[in-house]
């Protein structure tokens, strides 16, 4: 291709880097999309990846009708490349807060209850999108040289598309710093870096049009955050979407050092608490493994309820079938506290279920000592009094059936 005019050349590479931007999106859709994880945040996610994919795309065919090369530069292609750039800058947007919200909720944040009339306001910009060319309101073209004439609400669109994704990034920013769970800060911190090259490439757009920031923010972005949402399917347990073993492991064995390493208080110490289903076997043969994985959801629900307002270092994961572990730094009497709250919200938890099965758990809680010497015996150790409590509730069980 022959480039004659500065102009052309301009054109011709805004719009190389808006597909290679949009290619780099559709590889990501498709890995995506052959991928066996089927949660609400992986769909969310699938939801960004194709929006920015077809921001980018409207990105390109924005710039051929602009400068007039390869599309005819008149009225009506003005206006359906502007109409469908903000459309789909405005789904991006949307398909974003979306994204993000469902990194908050996967901790288990408050605000997220509070917040979902904020999306009212997308459906009203996708009117003021599409009767632009009526009234006037977002922008207009003129009839002669086909220039953009912004309308009375062009910066207030713009002011709330960027303004809400900076909402987002500067609250992570404070829950963030408000909370002591490494999980959930770094689920907070991902959600903060995600914004920041969005809003740069967004800001130099705005000032030189004729960079494709914007797109390549978005897919910089993006990308981080699909690199991230990776790493959690390997830190992550996909049924219950707690922390593996491996994630629960390293927490321990990293506590240990510390404590092996620096002085320990006698006041708080190190907390594990091993637990399992009772009779989860027969769960599994009676009603089926749907059932079985429906009971084990909903332990881990009542441990997430049971952990909400822990303000330490705590990590909650799931061991393998029917196993599950937290630790903590606590004090005694916290321990026997979480303790009992555990099985109080498991009779709330069949009580809300009604299921024609109970579900009930046996637990093994101990702190560290350094007689322990590791993690194995650390663990050894919890599991061996979680099988004394398990003995125990089977005794009950058959003595409540004479």
């Amino acid at each position: 291709m022959q480039i004659s005019s500065l102009l052309e050349a301009n054109t011709f590479f805004y719009a190389c880097f808006d597909l290679f931007c949009a290619a780099i999106m559709v590889i990501l859709v498709y890995a995506t999309l052959t991928d066996v994880e089927r949660t609400s945040k992986r769909y969310h996610l699938l939801s960004v990846l194709v929006s920015v994919m077809f921001y980018c795309l409207s990105d390109a065919f924005w710039m051929f009708a602009f400068s007039g090369i390869k599309i005819p530069r008149n009225l009506p292609t003005r206006y359906i490349s502007n109409i469908l750039t903000y459309l789909v800058m405005t789904a991006c947007t949307y398909t974003i807060a979306r994204f993000l919200f469902s990194i908050w909720e996967s901790v288990g944040s408050q605000i997220v209850r509070h917040t979902k009339l904020v999306f009212i306001p997308f459906f009203l910009l996708i009117f003021l999108i599409l009767t632009t060319p009526l009234t006037h309101l977002l922008f207009a073209i003129d009839g002669e040289t086909f220039e953009i004439i912004k309308g009375p609400f062009y910066f207030p669109f713009m002011l709330f598309l960027f303004g809400y994704i900076i909402v987002f990034g500067l609250v992570s920013i404070a829950l963030f710093f408000s909370t002591e769970n490494d999980f959930a800060k770094e689920q907070y911190r991902l959600v903060a870096i995600y914004t920041v090259p969005v809003i740069i490439g967004g800001l130099i757009h705005y000032h030189y049009w004729a960079a494709p920031s914007f797109a390549i923010g978005l897919t910089i972005a993006t990308f981080i955050i699909y690199i991230f949402q990776m790493r959690d399917l390997i830190s992550l347990d996909a049924l219950t979407g707690i922390n593996n073993r491996r994630q629960g492991e390293r927490f321990f064995v990293e506590q240990i050092r510390r404590i092996n390493e620096e002085p320990h208080s006698t006041i708080d110490c190190l907390y594990l608490f091993m637990m399992d289903l009772n009779k989860f076997k027969s769960i599994n043969d009676t009603y089926g493994h749907t059932e079985g994985d429906r009971a084990l959801v909903a332990t881990t629900e009542v441990i997430k309820e049971a952990c909400s307002h822990i303000r330490r270092r705590c990590i909650m994961s799931r061991f393998g079938g029917d196993e599950f572990v937290i630790g903590v730094v606590f004090t005694p009497e916290e321990a026997h506290f979480l303790n009992e709250k555990l099985h109080n919200l498991i009779q709330k938890k069949n009580e809300e279920l009604q299921t024609p099965y109970k579900i009930s758990i046996s637990i093994g809680f101990t702190y560290y000592k350094k007689d322990f010497k590791d993690f194995r015996t650390f663990l050894n150790h919890a599991d061996k009094l979680m099988y004394e409590m398990k003995e125990i509730a089977h005794r009950e069980a058959e003595l409540g059936e004479v």
